[in-house]
């Protein structure tokens, strides 16, 4: 009975010590040209967690995977080189890792190691009306996988500069600030490897803002209904969550805005300016309903603040994100470096030259700090 009984013991751990050499089993790392024209290397579709094709994404956009841009050869790549992880853009419902060669090829000539993510995207025929939780989630998930993923580089990975563009400027700076004051937004999160500084490229700040929803409806034609309802399933509240009232306080648990405190990151940002949305234009809050001016948006949104004649965009976000997120660095205290450039969304690092030297120098200004 006791041979049977310590046999069992045995086996019992044997089996853990398999499932945990498993786990943490060196990642396989095959570089190869990212392209026919360019001379950098990348390891495509890595995996940081098990939600892959064939087990729990219906679509490869929202795998658990991501892509790995090297400065230099295996084995080459210096111990102390910079970590760069990057969220991709596309309204949250669109878009994956396969971003702009040109962008990440920027990275690696400055010595920085990159990946490019995945996540969960709202979007059902990706997979499912995913939110937020979801998708920070899914950034903890990458951000924990780092150690392995820094012993297969014999690298570093100590501390790391997040970013993104659009929905991933926005994600990043809700990730980066909540890890700056753990689970402030009552998530839990790892937050495995800490953020030396955060970037967002036109990044929306403030959801629950009057001016964001004059910039993003007036500005892409959306209807109110659609534009409200997909908030609704991003935030939590569900497509049918009634009133756009009640609604406004998800979208204010959700802004980065909120969150910024004094230990929160330095923060880099770039934000467009090209044009205005006038308040007086109009939108039918309910489909077919009688149109309103964009105006009666600040008695919905239950703002004591009277609307301004027009909210000023960069093709989708309210440069009023780009105040609001600036002026509440300054009153934390926090370090930061801002640009509002004539440009439309996500188009600055790409039509004004200056801005990319701009942005690796600030990377590695507070890459450089210890806070």
């Amino acid at each position: 009975m006791k041979s049977k009984f310590f046999g069992a013991v045995i086996a019992a751990c044997c089996a853990a010590l398999a499932l945990a050499k498993e786990q943490v089993a060196p990642l396989r790392l095959e570089p190869k040209r990212a392209s026919w024209f360019s001379r950098v290397k990348v390891c495509r579709n890595l995996a940081y967690g098990p939600r892959q094709l064939g087990a729990g994404a219906a679509h490869a956009d929202v795998a658990q995977t991501y892509d790995l841009y090297l400065p230099a050869p295996l084995g080459k790549i210096p111990k102390t080189a910079p970590f760069f992880l990057c969220i991709h853009g596309g309204a949250w419902m669109y878009g994956n890792k396969d971003g702009p060669l040109g962008f990440f090829e920027g990275f690696v000539k400055q010595g920085f190691v990159v990946a490019s993510m995945n996540y969960a995207l709202c979007n059902k025929g990706r997979g499912g009306d995913h939110t937020f939780a979801d998708m920070l989630a899914d950034v903890d998930a990458m951000v924990s996988h780092l150690p392995q993923l820094a012993a297969a580089l014999g690298i570093d990975i100590d501390r790391i500069v997040l970013g993104g563009s659009s929905a991933g400027g926005h994600l990043a700076l809700l990730y980066a600030y909540d890890g700056a004051k753990p689970s402030a937004l009552g998530l839990n999160f790892a937050h495995a490897v800490p953020v030396a500084c955060v970037f967002s490229d036109c990044g929306p700040t403030d959801l629950s803002s009057p001016e964001f929803g004059v910039a993003g409806m007036g500005a892409t034609k959306s209807e109110f209904a659609t534009w409200n309802g997909n908030f609704g399933a991003l935030s939590g509240a569900g497509r049918d969550y009634g009133a756009f009232t009640n609604l406004v306080s998800h979208l204010a648990r959700y802004s980065p805005v909120n969150l910024v405190c004094a230990e929160s990151p330095p923060t880099i940002c770039l934000y467009g300016d090209i044009g205005t949305v006038p308040t007086s234009n109009t939108f039918a809050p309910v489909p077919g309903g009688e149109r309103r001016p964009f105006a009666e948006l600040w008695k919905m949104a239950g703002s004591a603040v009277p609307p301004p004649a027009a909210v000023g965009t960069d093709g989708i976000v309210a440069t009023q994100n780009y105040e609001a997120l600036t002026n509440r660095l300054v009153q934390a205290g926090v370090p930061y470096a801002a640009r509002l450039e004539k440009a439309g969304h996500c188009q600055i690092l790409f039509r004004k030259p200056k801005t990319r030297p701009w942005l690796f120098e600030n990377m590695k200004k507070f890459l450089a700090v210890d806070r």
